[in-house]
C-alpha cells in the first residue's frame, strides 16, 4: 500500500511540474471535476475527487439531472466525454417547461410538467383562433422555455345587416347581429310558400341568395302540364301570377291549341295537344266519328296539383342538466332545427343539434354526470392527488392521477399508470394503495451487452438498495443507470446502443468532408448529430444545400449525397 502511495505522488508532482513547466501536451490534457448546476455525477465520484480526477482525454462520464430538469435531448441522464477542450457536450441540466396559462381556449390532456422538446397541443374555443390561425396550434418546451406562448384571440368578426320582418312568414334564428357563416331559415304561413330558396347564409360579402317572400298559393302556379310529344322552351324555378309559358312539339308532331300557355291565379290556361296523321284525321273528323280522348286529355291537363301539408313539431323536450339554447318558438317547420347545451361540468353527448322531422324530434343529446371527488374516500384508499389542483370536479371522460400517501403502495399495479383513473358518468374507481409487507432481497443483478456495474456485485442485495452500471467506450447508455432492489426484484437495466464508425470510404463515395468541428473523432454516440459539407463545386442532391446535419441512429449514419454542379 506504502508503494502505491509512493508512486501516485510521484506522478501527481511529475503532472503538476509538467503543467507548471508548460509542456504538458494536447494530448494528456485532462478534465476536472465538472460542475453541473441541477445535476449531479455519481456520489463516489465527490467522496473521491483526487482519485479520479483529473481525468484523461477520451474519458467518458454519466451524469443525473435533478427532479424537474432533463438534458438538452430530454432524458434524465446524459453523457459527456473528456476532450482537449474540455468535457463534450458541455453537461447542462434545463428545467421541465410548466404548462403555461391559456384564456379562451383549452389543453389536451391533463400533464402538467414538460420534458425538454415534449409538445403540447391546444384548441381555441369558438370566435377564438391560435396566431397561426384555424382553430389549433401546438407549442414546443425547449431549452429557454416554450417556443412560443400559446394564445387565442378573437376572430376578426365580418357581418352581415340585420333582417326585416317578412310578410305572411318569419325566420330563425332572430340575431340583431350575423356573423360569416351564420345560416338563417325562412318559413311561410299557410297558404303561403317561399318564392326562391329558403335557406340564405353571411358571407364576407353580405347576404346570399337575397332573402326570399312568402308569396299566396293561389298566386303560384305548379309546374306547367306538358302534353306528349312536346317540350317547354323556357323554364323557371316558380311560377307566379302572369307568368307564361311557350310550348313546341316534336318534329314530327303538329300543335293543336295556343302555343303558350298563362298563369292565372294559381291555374294554367288550357295547353295546346301534338297531334300526328291519325290524330290530324280525327280531330278534323265529324262529332259522331271522334273518340272522347280529345276530352279525357283536357280534363288531365285541367287537374289541380294538391300541396303536401308539412307536419310541424311543438317544443322541444327538454334534457335533464342541459338546456335549449334556441331558436325559442312556438312550433317549428319540418327540417327545423334547434341547439342544446349543458350545465357547468356535464358532459354533453349525442348530436348537440336536433332537427324537426315529420312532427318528431329527432334523438336528443344527453349531459353525462362530473365526478366529484370525495376527500374520504381517498383517505380511506390511502390516496392523494398527483398534482395540486384548486377543483375537485371533473367532466365526464378527464383522467385524475392520484400517487400513494407515504409509506404506502398501489394494491395492483398491472398498468405503467395505476394510478390513473376516467371519470365515468359521475362514478369513479378509486385506486387503493396499501402498507407493503417486509421487502424481499434481491440475487445479483443482470448482465447488460456492452456495459458492465462499476463496483463488482455482491450474492444478495437488500430491498432499496442500488447497483449502477457504465458502457463501454462510446456506446450510448439509454435508460437510467442506476437500478434498484424492489421486493425481490430488479428494476429495468439500462441498454447500451452501439455508436457510429465515421467512414471515409461512404464520405468519399457521397462527396462530402467532415466539418472542422468533428475532425480526428471516428466514434459518434448515438443521438449524437455529426455535421457534414458538400466538396468544392458540389451540392446536395436531394436539398440543393451544402451544409448537412446527421444523426447517428443506433450505429447507423444516413449520409447525405452530394453531386457536381451541372452533372
Amino acid at each position: 500500500m506504502e508503494k502505491i502511495m509512493k508512486m501516485r505522488f510521484k506522478s501527481c508532482f511529475f503532472f503538476l511540474i509538467m503543467m507548471y513547466s508548460g509542456k504538458l501536451s494536447a494530448e494528456d490534457q485532462r478534465c476536472d471535476l465538472p460542475h453541473i448546476e441541477n445535476g449531479e455525477i455519481a456520489q463516489y465520484y465527490y467522496n473521491f475527487r483526487s482519485y479520479y480526477f483529473p481525468m484523461r482525454k477520451e474519458k467518458k462520464l454519466s451524469y443525473s439531472c435533478l427532479v424537474g430538469y432533463t438534458t438538452e435531448m430530454g432524458t434524465q441522464d446524459g453523457r459527456i466525454t473528456c476532450t482537449a477542450k474540455g468535457w463534450f457536450p458541455v453537461p447542462r441540466c434545463y428545467k421541465k417547461c410548466t404548462k403555461p396559462f391559456l384564456e379562451n381556449g383549452f389543453f389536451y390532456g391533463t400533464e402538467t410538467y414538460f420534458k425538454i422538446h415534449e409538445k403540447l397541443q391546444y384548441k381555441c374555443n369558438p370566435g377564438y383562433h391560435p396566431p397561426g390561425g384555424g382553430t389549433e396550434d401546438t407549442v414546443q418546451c425547449q431549452p429557454e422555455g416554450w417556443s412560443s406562448q400559446p394564445s387565442c384571440t378573437k376572430k376578426i368578426e365580418i357581418t352581415c345587416s340585420s333582417l326585416s320582418a317578412i310578410t305572411h312568414g318569419g325566420f330563425y334564428p332572430m340575431k340583431k347581429i350575423y356573423e360569416e357563416g351564420d345560416v338563417v331559415h325562412f318559413f311561410c304561413e299557410k297558404n303561403y310558400s317561399i318564392s326562391e330558396f329558403d335557406l340564405i347564409q353571411c358571407y364576407n360579402f353580405g347576404w346570399h341568395p337575397d332573402p326570399p317572400v312568402c308569396e299566396g298559393v293561389k298566386n303560384k302556379c305548379p309546374p306547367p302540364p306538358l302534353p306528349p310529344h312536346a317540350r317547354i322552351v323556357t323554364h323557371r324555378r316558380t311560377y307566379r301570377n302572369g307568368d307564361s309559358v311557350l310550348i313546341q312539339c316534336q318534329s314530327t308532331f303538329e300543335i293543336k291549341g295556343p302555343e303558350e300557355i298563362h298563369c292565372v291565379k294559381g291555374k294554367w290556361t288550357s295547353p295546346p295537344v301534338c297531334i300526328g296523321t291519325m290524330d290530324k284525321w280525327e280531330s278534323e273528323a265529324p262529332p259522331s266519328l271522334k273518340g272522347d280522348g280529345a276530352i279525357k286529355a283536357s280534363n288531365t291537363y285541367g287537374k289541380e296539383d294538391t300541396v303536401e301539408t308539412q307536419q310541424d313539431c311543438t317544443s322541444p323536450p327538454l334534457i335533464k342538466n342541459g338546456l335549449l339554447l334556441g331558436p325559442f318558438l312556438t312550433s317549428y317547420k319540418k327540417g327545423s332545427s334547434v341547439e342544446y347545451g349543458c350545465q357547468h361540468y356535464y358532459f354533453l353527448d349525442g348530436p348537440s343539434t336536433v332537427y324537426c322531422e315529420e312532427g318528431n324530434w329527432t334523438e336528443q343529446p344527453t349531459c353525462l354526470e362530473p365526478c366529484t371527488l370525495n376527500v374520504t374516500d381517498m383517505n380511506s384508499n390511502n390516496i392523494e392527488l398527483k398534482w395540486s389542483q384548486e377543483e375537485l370536479t371533473f367532466r365526464h371522460g378527464d383522467l385524475i392521477e392520484f400517487e400513494c400517501k407515504p409509506g404506502y403502495s398501489f394494491l395492483e399495479a398491472p398498468t405503467l399508470s395505476p394510478g390513473r383513473t376516467q371519470c365515468n358518468q359521475g362514478r369513479l374507481k378509486y385506486p387503493k394503495c396499501i402498507m407493503p409487507a417486509p421487502a424481499a432481497k434481491c440475487d445479483s443483478p443482470p448482465l447488460i451487452a456492452n456495459g458492465a456495474l462499476i463496483l463488482p456485485p455482491l450474492t444478495r442485495y437488500e430491498s432499496g438498495s442500488s447497483v449502477q452500471y457504465n458502457c463501454t467506450d462510446y456506446h450510448f447508455l439509454q435508460g437510467s443507470e442506476r437500478i434498484y432492489c424492489s421486493e425481490g426484484r430488479w428494476t429495468s437495466p439500462p441498454v447500451c446502443i452501439e455508436p457510429c464508425t465515421l467512414s471515409k470510404k461512404e464520405m468519399e463515395k457521397n462527396n462530402v468532408l467532415l466539418q472542422r468541428i468533428y475532425e480526428n473523432q471516428l466514434y459518434f454516440y448515438h443521438g449524437d448529430y455529426v455535421g457534414f459539407y458538400c466538396k468544392e463545386n458540389h451540392f446536395g442532391a436531394e436539398s440543393g444545400t451544402t451544409l448537412f446535419q446527421v444523426q447517428c441512429k443506433r450505429g447507423q449514419l444516413a449520409y447525405p449525397r452530394c453531386v457536381e454542379r451541372g452533372s
